[in-house]
């Protein structure tokens, strides 16, 4: 008799294992090869099996936007400074997006719903709060900084989304256009240039978060004075 074929034996999968796929796979920046297929090549599982734990691909992409933000809380550590923690949070917060341009390009704009972000938004709130603003004027400050700096991080993985040769030319055409004669850029690997052109975006970005916390410290309401208890 001959033997009996061995069945091959089906993967499970949990939320953690396919999240764990899909940000290895974005890793490259390449967002075209998320794929329900690519993601089960990955998982050596059905893709079918994908879609028991998330509805369609938008749900996956904002559980990764998720992932990110639970980085930016293991990373977030906070001090006594408000205005200090705002800048560490917001430059913690860019770091971590950039970290994988092609996903920042996809979610940046989203909101997740997330315990993650809620935290981090109600963290910068009160911050704000903190300084002496009250809950109407910090939200419409935090949501004012939380927005420049994802316009910025979208800027900045824009060109590193790019191919390296494009890449190339839009950082000695930021250069050139801010100072005159054009200046070309050296010889450089692919990597000398990716993180040239990341300094020079991290260099824009902290002028742009400067100015505006200068501008919140300079706002921020006089704490009321505490009043005297009056003598008998």
């Amino acid at each position: 008799m001959s033997a009996k074929k061995q069945q091959p034996v089906r993967k499970s999968l949990s939320r953690e294992l396919i999240l764990e796929a899909a940000l290895g796979i974005v890793g490259t920046d390449d967002m075209n090869e998320l794929t329900m297929s690519r993601l089960g090549r990955a998982l050596d599982a059905d893709p079918s099996a994908v879609y028991r734990h998330f509805r369609n691909k938008d749900e996956l992409l904002l559980a990764m936007a998720d992932v990110l933000m639970e980085e930016v809380l293991t990373t977030y550590e906070p001090a006594d400074d408000p205005l200090d923690n705002l800048r560490h949070m917001t430059w913690v917060l860019r770091r971590a997006y950039l970290r994988r341009p092609g996903l920042a390009l996809a979610v940046a704009p989203r909101f997740t719903g997330g315990a993650a972000e809620t935290h981090i938004v109600r963290t910068m709130i009160e911050n704000m709060k903190e300084l002496g603003y009250d809950e109407t004027d910090a939200i419409a400050l935090v949501r004012g900084l939380a927005e420049m700096t994802l316009g910025h991080i979208l800027m900045t993985a824009g060109v590193m989304a790019l191919p390296a040769k494009v890449q190339a030319f839009e950082l000695e055409m930021a250069r050139s256009y801010y100072t005159y004669p054009r200046q070309p850029l050296p010889q450089a690997s692919v990597e000398e240039r990716r993180a040239a052109h990341m300094a020079d975006g991290d260099a824009v970005y902290s002028t742009m978060l400067e100015t505006f916390l200068a501008g919140v410290a300079a706002g921020k309401p006089a704490k009321p004075q505490k009043r005297r208890a009056r003598q008998a």
